[in-house]
Parts: structure tokens; sequence; C-alpha cells
């Protein structure tokens, strides 16, 4: 099956480059998106066949960290594009794949349902409790890939404006995630009432 095939490839490069040292883009969170893309697929009624190419883009669409952090978007389509060509799979489904990869670039912009799958599967985290957690793993990432260094109150200012200019793409997303999202929002503004 394609998706056991893509899985095990994406994971030898997000287990064995420097993915596996980043704090917060590495396999874990492709798993969890892998995970959440399907949960929201099925949510949204999209059927096993439209499902395939959203979940083998989850599983690339981080695998571009093995060679640069910034653009690294560009080369997971690369890797996708060449993997799935290698292998057969069909050459629409292999446009779709890339155009998922694509959408997860900040700012997202996703062109159709399947991209908007993955884009609110990249970022299910900020409509749960989860969301503390992960932003200081990225933080963390950030620090080591000597991206910026922010105070706290910058961090949370950073944080403060992307909840404030997200928008879920699905309705799964506006429906279940974005309650838990304006719930992280508040949290953020009242932290940054202390300073």
């Amino acid at each position: 099956m394609i998706i056991t095939r893509a899985k095990e490839y994406c994971i030898k490069i997000l287990s064995s480059s420097n993915c596996k040292k980043l704090p917060f883009h590495n396999l874990s969170h492709t798993q969890e998106v892998v995970e959440h893309a399907a949960l929201i697929a099925k949510e949204t009624s999209i059927d096993s066949e439209e499902t395939e190419p959203i979940i083998i883009a989850a599983w690339f669409h981080d695998t571009g960290h093995s060679k640069t952090y910034f653009g690294h978007e560009e080369v997971s389509k690369e890797l996708a594009n060449e993997y799935l060509t290698s292998v057969g799979y069909d050459t629409k489904k292999i446009k779709i794949v890339l155009s998922c990869i694509d959408a997860t670039k900040m700012p997202q912009h996703p062109s159709n349902l399947h991209a908007k799958v993955l884009c609110d599967a990249d970022l299910f985290h900020i409509g749960t409790e989860l969301f503390f957690c992960k932003k200081l793993l990225l933080r963390r990432e950030w620090e080591l890939e000597k991206i910026k260094t922010y105070s706290d109150k910058e961090w949370h200012k950073i944080n403060l404006a992307f909840l404030e200019k997200h928008k879920f793409k699905t309705d799964y997303g506006q429906t279940v995630l974005e309650d838990m999202k304006l719930k992280n929002l508040e949290k953020v503004k009242t932290i940054l009432s202390f300073y």
C-alpha cells in the first residue's frame, strides 16, 4: 500500500537527519499531523481514495527540514515528487500531494479542500490545550536553529499576533478547534497583561 511505503520512507528521513534534533518539527509532530489529517478528512466526509494524497502529503510535509530550515516546503515537495514518481504514483494525485505541502507555508493559502485539511492538521495544536507546551518546543527550536532568541514578553506578543490572524480552513477546524484557540488567545492576553 502506497501510504505504508511513503510512511516508511518518510520515517527514515525524519529519524536519521537534522529533523531528529528539532524539538518541534520532528517525527512526533509529523505523526500527529498524519493522525489529525485522517481525523479531519473523516469528519469532512472525504472518502479513503481522496484522503490518500492528504495522508501522503502529511508524511512528507516537513521532510525538507532534513536539508534546510527556511524554505523547507520546497525541499519537501521535491522529496515527495521524486519518491512518488519513482514508485509510479498517479500524476494527478502527486499534484494534490504537492499542493497540500505547498499550502502549509506560512501564511497558509490552501487552494483546495485537500490542502485545507492538511493546513488545519498542521496547526491542530493551536486549538487544543497542548498549545502552550507546543509553542515552548517551537521557541526552543528557533533558539537552537539560531533563528532568534526572544524575551518572554516578545514571545507572547508573537503568539498573540499569530492567533489573532489565524483562521482554520475546514468546517471541522472552525467548529471544533476554534473555541479552544480563542481560549488560548485569551490566556496569552492575560499573560501579557502582567508585563
